[in-house]
C-alpha cells in the first residue's frame, strides 16, 4: 500500500456536507459581500466629503482674504485753474486734486470727490501753512533749493509714508508743505510743487 492509500485509510470516508453547513457557508458569503460593498460606499462618501470641504475652505479663503493693492495718488502736476485762495496762491496741483479749503493760516488740497470734506483735517491730503508761532526750531533733513530759497525735506508726520517740505521765506519764517502720503512723489516733484506756492502778506502763523 503506498502513502496515498495509507492517508486515505486514516482519514476515513469523506462525508457530504449537511444542509446546515451549506446554509452557513452561504450566509457567511453574503455577509462578506455586504461588508465589502459597505466599505466601498463609505470610502467613496468620505472622499466626496473631503473634496467638498476642500472646495468650501478654498472658496471661503478666497472671499475672506481678497488680494488688495493700495492706490497711491500720482504726483503728476497740472496747472491750477480754480480761484486763488487767500493767504497763499498756487501754480500747480496734482492731477485729480483740488483746493478743498483755505484760510489765512492753512491751505488744504485733497483728491477730487474725497469723502472727508473737512479742510481742517489733513489725513490723506496736502496741507500748506507757515511754521507755528510756538515752533522756533530750524528744520533738519535733506537739503534742497526751492525757487532759489533754502528748503528741507523730512518726515515726522506720524504716518509711515508722510513727508514735509520746508521752504525758508525772506522774513525768516518757514513755509511748510505737508504731504500725508508721499509714496507717489519724488523729492523733485515736491520741489516743483512747492516752487509754485506763494505766501501772501495776509498769511498768518498758527499756534501749537
Amino acid at each position: 500500500m503506498d502513502l496515498h492509500d495509507r492517508l486515505a485509510t486514516l482519514a476515513g470516508p469523506s462525508g457530504a456536507p449537511s444542509a446546515e453547513q451549506a446554509d452557513a457557508d452561504v450566509a457567511r458569503g453574503r455577509r462578506a459581500l455586504r461588508r465589502r460593498r459597505l466599505f466601498r460606499s463609505a470610502g467613496a462618501s468620505a472622499f466626496a466629503v473631503a473634496a467638498l470641504v476642500a472646495v468650501v475652505a478654498y472658496g471661503t479663503s478666497a472671499v475672506s482674504h481678497p488680494a488688495t493693492t493700495p492706490t497711491v495718488a500720482s504726483a503728476h502736476l497740472v496747472a491750477y485753474q480754480g480761484a486763488q485762495p487767500k493767504g497763499f496762491t498756487i501754480d500747480k496741483v496734482p492731477a485729480g486734486w483740488e483746493v478743498q479749503g483755505v484760510s489765512p493760516g492753512a491751505l488744504t488740497i485733497a483728491p477730487v470727490g474725497a469723502k472727508d470734506k473737512n479742510p481742517d483735517s489733513f489725513v490723506g491730503k496736502i496741507a500748506v501753512m507757515l511754521q507755528s508761532q510756538d515752533d522756533h526750531s530750524t528744520p533738519s533733513g535733506t537739503g534742497v533749493t526751492v525757487g532759489g530759497r533754502p528748503g528741507v525735506i523730512n518726515g515726522g508726520l506720524g504716518t509711515e509714508h508722510g513727508k514735509n517740505l520746508w521752504v525758508k521765506q525772506p522774513n525768516g519764517i518757514w513755509l511748510l508743505v505737508q504731504i500725508w502720503d508721499a509714496r507717489g512723489w519724488t523729492d523733485a516733484d515736491m520741489v516743483e510743487f512747492a516752487g509754485g506756492i506763494h505766501v501772501l502778506k495776509d498769511a498768518v502763523q498758527g499756534r501749537g
